[in-house]
């Protein structure tokens, strides 16, 4: 190499520090966006940049999360391996479903209450897809943009999984009513704080409180009472541990999402009051909504065959989301 030509650089030359070499994670991770910090080629007066500028520059946690790491270190090759063994687990519970006639073995009055009140939950488990879309479309630092967009996947696999369960009960059983379903989630006394509580969520633009408002409030609370106890302790009641099993592989994911959230959490009140204080505003005002909501669809659970205490089983499921952050 002749003196005077510089060395070579390697596309992760910007993230080197000293002799150590970035790990894979750094490398696949880091300052991805080309519109942040730096701006879009776009004039400001056209509406995609317009709706940046407003609800990314302008939300009101100005922190980008530069110093935020996921635990788990996700990448796309590193989820799809993660992802890959749990579906295989999945499904061969659900191949076991087919292969030996479980649903024959399950009660009428359980099979009643999985197509009244289960089959609908992949309504709001949509909308929080959707969510998590968002946030990943709008989010400061690549980071995140990575963690969300893994955690709309992991939606679409729990959306999946739930319809994939509703078929197959309504392939083993006439008396299921598929049509029924979206009218359930539209009209049942049980499930209209939650929709409310969604849908509220859904036209929330400012990137920073679309992120508390689902990943601080909404999950922690949802995917327990879906994952855990619906799903969970219920089903275990009843006589169904298919279901079980199935939901406690959909609530590792839920448990990585709480996980890279607090850490978010962490990196962006780390220098500073003023952006814990604003989270915490956020959480106080979405509080009453998702405590109603909590409240509504913990009563599903008393309509089960083998019935549990819908008070009981609010109150668990709103204690243990309460200790999951504290930023106050």
């Amino acid at each position: 190499m002749p003196a005077d030509r510089p060395p070579g650089r390697k596309t992760y030359s910007r993230l080197v520090s000293g002799r150590r070499m970035p790990s894979e994670y750094e490398q696949l991770s880091s300052d991805l966006h080309y519109h942040f910090p730096a701006r879009f080629e776009l004039p400001e007066s056209n509406p995609v940049v317009d709706w940046y500028l407003r609800h990314r520059e302008g939300s009101a946690w100005q922190a980008g999360g530069a110093g935020f790491t996921d635990p788990r270190s996700t990448t796309y090759r590193a989820y799809n391996e993660i992802q890959d063994r749990k579906e295989d687990a999945v499904d061969g519970l659900l191949r076991e479903v087919d292969d030996t006639g479980y649903d024959e073995r399950l009660s009428e009055g359980w099979l009643d209450f999985l197509d009244r009140w289960y089959a609908p939950l992949r309504f709001p488990v949509h909308g929080l897809q959707m969510l998590a879309a968002y946030i990943a479309q709008l989010a400061p630092s690549s980071r995140i943009t990575n963690c969300a967009a893994f955690q709309a996947a992991d939606e679409v696999r729990r959306l999946q999984r739930i319809a994939y369960r509703t078929a197959q009960m309504a392939a083993h059983r006439p008396r299921a009513r598929a049509a029924d379903h979206r009218r359930v989630w539209e009209e049942a006394v049980e499930l209209q704080p939650l929709r409310e509580l969604v849908e509220r969520a859904l036209v929330v633009y400012d990137w920073g409180e679309a992120f508390v408002v689902t990943n601080l409030v909404i999950k922690p609370h949802v995917d327990r009472l879906v994952n855990q106890v619906i799903a969970g302790s219920v089903a275990d009641a009843n006589g169904d541990p298919i279901l079980r099993s199935i939901h406690f592989s959909l609530d590792e994911d839920a448990r990585w999402h709480r996980d890279w959230s607090a850490a978010l959490v962490r990196s962006v009140t780390a220098d500073g009051p003023a952006d814990a204080e604003l989270v915490v505003e956020w959480m106080q005002r979405w509080k009453p909504l998702v405590v109603a909501a909590v409240d509504a669809l913990a009563g599903v659970v008393e309509h089960a065959p083998v019935a549990l205490d819908a008070a009981a089983a609010a109150a668990e499921v709103i204690d243990a989301a309460s200790r999951d952050l504290d930023v106050g």
